[in-house]
């Protein structure tokens, strides 16, 4: 090591300065990391403490109003909800309830019989109809004032056998 520190023209106490700088610059690297640490810290403590969080239990001024409508908007609007696809039933006379755009005529189907409904004012329909025993395919059309057509179709069972 002598002679590497002599062909470059640095003498051994020179070689030492350097080396007891480079501890220090790597102190000094760490107490600045550390300086640092804390005044970030101290920043993020300080916004924390002052940002302002509105009460969550107040409520809402915002109100949202809610209003449902009976009467079916579109024009080709046709529900039915009961029965519903699949349902079993132990009676063999079913009710059958749905909405409809005012003005269409409902069909209902089975293998036994047919009947024609109109909706209510409303748009709302209600019949009663009579099923066959075991699966059956009850078939719901709605023809529409502008002459569109819509089908619906729902499985229903008859049985009386406890499940």
């Amino acid at each position: 090591m002598e002679v590497a520190l002599y062909i470059s023209g640095v003498d051994q106490t020179t070689a030492e300065l350097l080396s007891n700088m480079k501890a220090e610059k790597v102190i000094l690297s760490f107490v600045a990391v550390f300086v640092g640490l804390i005044a970030a810290g101290v920043a993020f403590y300080l916004y924390q403490t002052t940002k302002v969080v509105p009460d969550q239990t107040k409520p809402s001024a915002t109100k949202v109003a809610m209003h449902a409508s009976p009467t079916p908007t579109g024009s080709d609007t046709f529900t039915v909800d009961m029965p519903q696809d699949e349902q079993v039933f132990d009676k063999k006379l079913v009710t059958i309830k749905g909405m409809a755009v005012k003005g269409a005529i409902i069909t209902v189907s089975t293998d036994d019989s047919d009947q024609v409904v109109q909706p209510a004012d409303n748009g709302s329909f209600t019949l009663t109809q009579t099923i066959p025993d075991g699966t059956s395919v009850i078939q719901f059309s709605a023809i529409f004032p502008d002459g569109t057509q819509k089908t619906i179709d729902r499985t229903v069972t008859f049985s009386t056998a406890d499940f």
